[in-house]
């Protein structure tokens, strides 16, 4: 990468405020993709003299929370050695988790521009695609990162979409994210079969990750496999109990099974009890169980009477199908009339794929 490009970059979106005053001639050329606070720009002033420093210090920021500190310091990196693809994936990966997404594409599209076959930068944009929903173009880019990963081992595939998968080899410098991805590819097809084979070998890869226990556990779900469903997801929270996306579509699960009050908790783990007692409401209401969705929406009212204003928008769609019911008008095999869909949930259409995965009618997280 030309120091040329790694200015583009750092223009590319606006200037950061205050950044003349730090002293660093890094910070002035790249404010593009740091959208951090300023104070850190002092606070690393002394760490990461070298590009393995700054690269060893990030990661720990990165563990510790610290993602302000740690997408500076991948920066850092990566001017210090503008070889450094390693660090410039991160910097896409965090700006992802973040929801910047079109930071996230350039940086990931300026390490492919320079390793077409970069497999941590492939299988990152890929699992960027599949959050925004462009789901040939993820296809396509993890499909690529497959036969990379594929021709690394020795294993070439054919091109085009693959008869059978039997032949997949992984080792532990295969991408965990490329697999996960082709599954929830997989599953938005409805090829659950063939899913349950991506994710089988994500495992293999990292037998304790809670993103491919959770979209494994989603994958059953949408099968209708609940009894399977409900394990993946207790064993994506045992390996991780703050992984959101788990919560969600636990909390999902649970209360399609009726077990309303677990449902509750789970949701609270990761958000309001307002917003959780909606969420269940919400989950009723596409059910068609009024009844039942009234007393969540009315639960959420009264415990956030001020501001609470998505529970009483779903709240009048539980009186406006009872209308239509009154009049004898069709309201649809989900209870719910098609004019009126879709319902509010607090976090948006719910549940999540390590992205909120909806089922018919629901998914809950991203990969």
């Amino acid at each position: 990468m030309t120091m040329h490009r790694i200015a583009f970059l750092a223009a590319a979106v606006a200037v950061l405020a205050g950044c003349q005053s730090t002293g660093s001639d890094m910070t002035k050329s790249r404010p593009g993709l740091y959208d951090g606070g300023r104070s850190v720009l002092y606070q690393v002033q002394k760490s990461g003299g070298s590009p393995e420093q700054a690269m060893s210090v990030a990661a720990a920021a990165y563990a510790a929370g610290d993602t302000d500190q740690a997408l500076y310091l991948y920066l850092k990196a990566v001017e210090l050695d503008p070889k450094r693809h390693d660090a410039l994936v991160w910097v896409g990966r965090i700006h992802r988790e973040r929801g910047n997404f079109d930071l996230a594409e350039l940086a990931l599209r300026e390490v492919l521009k320079e390793a077409p076959d970069n497999l941590d930068a492939l299988s990152e944009l890929g699992s960027l695609q599949i959050a925004q929903r462009h789901y040939a173009e993820a296809a396509e880019t993890l499909g690529k990162a497959l036969r990379a990963d594929q021709q690394r081992q020795g294993r070439p595939l054919p091109e085009g979409e693959l008869a059978s998968l039997d032949s997949l080899q992984v080792d532990n410098a295969s991408p965990l994210r490329i697999y996960n991805g082709l599954g929830v590819l997989a599953d938005l097809r409805n090829d659950f079969e063939r899913a349950g084979v991506y994710y089988r070998q994500a495992l293999k890869i990292d037998p304790r990750s809670a993103m491919v226990a959770n979209s494994l556990g989603y994958s059953n779900y949408l099968a209708g496999n609940w009894t399977e469903a409900r394990r993946a997801y207790q064993q994506a929270l045992g390996f991780d109990g703050s992984y959101k996306p788990a919560w969600r579509n636990y909390g999902l699960l649970l209360a399609r099974m009726g077990h309303y009050e677990d449902a509750l908790s789970a949701f609270e783990q990761v958000e309001a009890r307002a917003q959780a007692s909606n969420d269940v409401g919400y989950i009723c209401l596409i059910e068609g169980k009024l009844e039942e969705a009234e007393q969540f929406f009315r639960t959420a009212i009264d415990q956030s009477p001020a501001h609470y204003e998505v529970a009483w928008q779903n709240l009048k769609r539980v009186q406006q199908i009872r209308r239509l019911r009154e009049r004898g008008g069709d309201v649809g095999e989900q209870g719910v009339s098609a004019e009126l869909l879709p319902a509010v949930a607090a976090t948006g259409p719910m549940p999540q794929v390590s992205t909120v995965h909806l089922p018919s009618p629901l998914r809950v997280s991203t990969p």
